[in-house]
């Protein structure tokens, strides 16, 4: 078989959604395709950066705020470094980076997450075929660029991934994508969960007494994600029911401004003591194992991962209705599905569910029967394979 170089651009090699799933990505085609020599840029690190190296014949990585380039692999090139000069601009120093790698003559160029998608452009105008994930609908993609840039530019590219049917149908109808050039495919968590505590130990460490149910949510904490909401959403559980539970909010660190908010307000609403708040840290799955109610909270979310990972663990996920991909895997009764922003509505939905282990349980059955049967992490990376395939 012919040698096939692939470029794959990564916006981070943080421990979030989009970095991971592009890295299982890269290690299931690394297996099943042997042919295929593999580079990777990151336009920033983070602490998966080892495993994308492992991976990688050759990984850069781009630091905008140190203006520094890093050139790091195992077989070391001709190029070792690149200094920027402080009067370059963003875009002088993504011409600089993506000049030198088309002297590597990639057969494909991948991009995950609409902000690789300036990075795709040079390769696309050298005729390259050219795949861009995109995972965000409009406030992650507006965060990123101005609509009049992506209205230019979205079509630039040979083929779009869209996380989600609602990315998909967000990206031709808001920003004009061609139709013909978008394939939803939805993202996907590894058949394999690690889970390094047991619940009894969990449960014994954060002192949660046997009694005590456990609702929770497992998120990075932003206005977007709707953390902000939490404190209010468990003030008006405990206002309608007896039980007695704990929540967790799992995700940002106890010093970040969201987080010190959202703890000022529990203190103040009265319920910090029925408030957990954990770290981001390497072993979420080890507390969403523990939850007996999974929560999102999202205004927004294209198709979280962090979802599958509860649908794996057949746990019953509560969201919000217009928040993107998690209504299409919800919907049908796998889950329950709340109107926008409706609090009231929620802590009801919540205290039913705290009420009738049953009915938990039936939710639970359900939303991994739908996760192994319709979401399918082999199926769907199947799919990216054949689009990637029929572009070489």
């Amino acid at each position: 078989m012919n040698t096939k170089k692939i470029l794959f651009i990564s916006h981070e090699a943080s421990l979030s959604g989009a970095p991971i799933l592009v890295l299982d990505l890269i290690k299931r085609l690394k297996k099943e395709k042997e042919n295929y020599i593999i580079d990777v840029l990151l336009i920033r690190g983070g602490e998966l950066y080892e495993e994308f190296a492992k991976v990688s014949n050759q990984i850069v990585v781009a630091h905008y705020h140190l203006q520094s380039f890093s050139f790091l692999k195992r077989n070391l090139k001709r190029i070792q470094s690149l200094v920027f000069r402080k009067t370059e601009t963003q875009q002088d120093k993504i011409d600089k980076i993506t000049n030198i790698l088309l002297e590597n003559n990639y057969d494909l160029v991948y991009g995950n997450t609409m902000e690789s998608l300036i990075w795709a452009l040079p390769f696309y105008k050298k005729n390259i075929p050219t795949i861009v994930a995109i995972h965000e609908l409009s406030f992650g993609i507006e965060s990123t660029y101005s609509k009049e840039f992506v209205l230019e530019n979205i079509s630039n590219i040979t083929q779009i991934i869209a996380g989600s049917q609602a990315v998909a149908d967000n990206l031709i109808t808001k920003y004009n994508a061609n139709p013909q050039k978008v394939t939803a495919v939805h993202s996907f968590v590894d058949t394999a969960l690690t889970i390094q505590k047991d619940k009894d130990t969990l449960r014994s460490e954060l002192n949660i007494k046997n009694n005590e149910l456990i609702i929770g949510i497992a998120s990075s904490q932003e206005l977007r994600k709707g953390t902000d909401m939490v404190p209010m959403l468990v003030q008006k559980i405990k206002q309608k029911t007896d039980l007695e539970f704990k929540f967790i909010n799992l995700g940002g660190n106890s010093k970040s401004p969201a987080v010190r908010c959202a703890k000022l307000d529990a203190e103040k609403l009265g319920i910090e003591n029925s408030m957990i708040f954990i770290d981001h840290n390497k072993t979420p799955n080890d507390y969403i194992n523990i939850f007996d109610i999974f929560i999102l909270m999202s205004r927004e979310d294209p198709f979280p991962l962090v979802m599958l990972t509860a649908a794996k663990l057949k746990k019953p996920i509560i969201a919000f209705e217009k928040s993107g991909g998690a209504v299409e895997f919800l919907e049908n009764d796998h889950g329950v599905l709340i109107p926008y922003l409706d609090l009231e509505v929620m802590a009801a939905k919540v205290v039913t569910l705290m009420l009738n282990s049953s009915l938990r349980e039936t939710y639970g059955e359900n939303i991994h029967h739908r996760l192994e049967n319709e979401y399918s992490d082999k199926k769907l990376a199947g799919k990216i394979f054949t689009i990637i395939d029929s572009l070489l």
